[in-house]
């Protein structure tokens, strides 16, 4: 297997993997507004500074990583996906480890990521690499909150 550096010429092939990640595995909620295209311009960023990340074997792309700084400490991983054929062979851990050390040459010294509440298998991968809970991002929307606290204040 061959861990890389994407360049300009992956960008299509780093949409492609990230398409066929939200059609397989994970649907955009209705709420999320320019998913596809700001997942785009944030592959766009990793690749021109050195931090998308492909698995390869063979010619087959097995899977990638992406990873951004915000502000001049701060990397998050942003994508991680490797081909549900190719799991459970240490391939995100080594496209997780590549990215980490394009984060750490422009400044790192921490870095976030985030994952689905209900990816056991992904959850339980960031937890074994050291990422732990810092905080839990809540969504409602405005109608039913609306509903609820009304009727709460109404009692």
């Amino acid at each position: 297997m061959n861990v890389r550096r994407a360049t300009e010429d992956d960008r299509e092939t780093l949409y492609g993997l990230w398409d066929e990640w939200v059609e397989r595995e994970s649907s955009i909620p209705s709420w999320v507004e320019d998913a596809r295209e700001e997942t785009r311009a944030g592959i766009d960023t990793a690749v021109r500074f050195g931090s998308a990340i492909i698995a390869e074997e063979r010619g087959d792309v097995l899977g990638f990583a992406c990873g951004v700084m915000h502000g001049r400490r701060i990397g998050d991983l942003t994508e991680l996906y490797v081909r549900p054929d190719a799991r459970r062979r240490g391939i995100a851990g080594e496209l997780v480890r590549a990215v980490i050390a394009g984060l750490k040459e422009r400044g790192a010294v921490v870095v976030t990521g985030g994952v689905g509440p209900d990816n056991t298998p992904a959850r339980n991968f960031y937890e074994k690499a050291g990422f732990r809970t810092v905080e839990l991002r809540l969504v409602v929307h405005v109608d039913e909150i609306e509903r609820r606290l009304t009727q709460r204040s109404a009692r």
